[in-house]
């Protein structure tokens, strides 16, 4: 991802959109990272050297396919996933991320005043949660199961890492949510109590559901929780107050909980850790809900001229209808593009290894390796 971000996905995402594809997807200006220096993007942030902004976002696009991987974990070739991914991205991300976050993207409410779509994403719910758990659901679903799906156990194999794991990514979602004000202003402070609120709120919710319909609250379940509450504030967390936040947060332990505990059991996919329940759902209802709860109070720029007839402080609000535009159009070229993407790999090259490099395992069949030895 970072050799494709260098060569052209900077460029492709924070350039100006060429006249055909105006809006869509940036020109190759900074193709290579030409004049990506330590001057000011001014597009972006007259007081952050251009070199450290493209730093900073490529951390998103780095990101975003790896959340792929959880839900193909163990039955894909590695030939495969890393042509897979340098399409996906050159297809898929790029343009999306400039849709969203280009100054002249046709959805980027905020900043471009002539964009077709007044949407607002604040931190990625629609470029990074849901393009990628969509499209892993497309491609979990052509790759098929594992091997001993719903046979065999397949819970998580250390609870601590798990435990230690979702700490670090709590301290680090900071980076993403409050960074992407791209200053140390309020609306980054908005973004870190907004974000502290919802992450705490279902990361209680999912245990204490749990607790009512199994008997017992699990520390798996604060973990998924915090997770859930992190992707669905996500879009939200620099447009809305500490109240909207404490909704999110609700919403997204008590809906996702319901998701990844029941709906996956009744289609049968093999989603082996939840991208799809978690992002894709969990970005879809963040970016709905930033169309309900976003407010001028926390965000004096919704109240600017491209986007006050959007934001009225209503709970129905016009801005209610461009987030489901948005959602429509991610929708669209995650599931369509992903589709198209995996056949056109599987003809290629194949996307499965074999029975036999399954059983023996991907790390020591494809790389030679073991994460684990087997005690004497």
């Amino acid at each position: 991802m970072t050799i494709l971000w260098v060569i052209c996905g900077y460029s492709m995402v924070f350039a100006d959109g060429t006249d055909f594809l105006k809006g869509i997807v940036g020109n190759f200006k900074f193709a290579m990272l030409d004049g990506v220096d330590s001057t000011p993007n001014v597009n972006y942030g007259a007081w952050v050297s251009h070199n450290v902004f493209s730093m900073y976002q490529l951390m998103f696009a780095i990101i975003t396919p790896a959340l792929i991987l959880g839900a193909i974990a163990e039955r894909i070739k590695f030939s495969a996933l890393l042509v897979f991914m340098a399409l996906w991205m050159l297809v898929i991300y790029f343009p999306l991320a400039h849709m969203i976050w280009g100054v002249n993207g046709m959805m980027n409410g905020v900043w471009n005043a002539t964009a077709s779509i007044k949407a607002i994403d604040f931190a990625g719910g629609t470029v990074v949660h849901m393009s990628s758990g969509w499209s892993a659901l497309i491609l979990c679903i052509i790759l098929g199961k594992r091997r001993g799906f719903g046979k065999e156990n397949m819970a998580p194999h250390s609870m601590v890492l798990c435990s230690i794991g979702t700490g670090m990514l709590w301290v680090g979602w900071y980076g993403f949510n409050a960074g992407s004000a791209v200053a140390a202003d309020v609306v980054a402070g908005n973004a870190f109590m907004t974000t502290t609120i919802a992450t705490a709120v279902a990361s209680f919710v999912w245990p204490m559901i749990e607790w009512m319909v199994r008997g017992k609250p699990s520390v798996l379940g604060f973990c998924s929780g915090a997770v859930a509450g992190l992707v669905v504030i996500t879009p939200a967390c620099g447009f809305v107050t500490a109240g909207g936040a404490l909704l999110i947060g609700v919403a997204a332990g008590l809906i996702l909980w319901f998701l990844c505990y029941k709906v996956n059991s009744w289609f049968g996919y093999d989603d082996a850790l939840d991208p799809f329940g978690v992002h894709a759902v969990g970005g879809t209802m963040g970016a709905l809900l930033t169309g309900f709860l976003a407010r001028t109070a926390a965000n004096a720029n919704l109240a600017g001229d491209n986007m006050k007839s959007m934001v009225t402080n209503h709970f129905f609000q016009p801005l209610v209808i461009e987030q489901l535009k948005a959602i429509g159009i991610t929708l669209a070229l995650a599931i369509v593009g992903t589709t198209i993407i995996a056949f056109v790999v599987k003809f290629a090259i194949g996307l499965r290894p074999s029975d036999e490099t399954e059983s023996i395992g991907l790390d020591l069949a494809e790389h030679g390796e073991e994460g684990y030895h087997a005690e004497a």
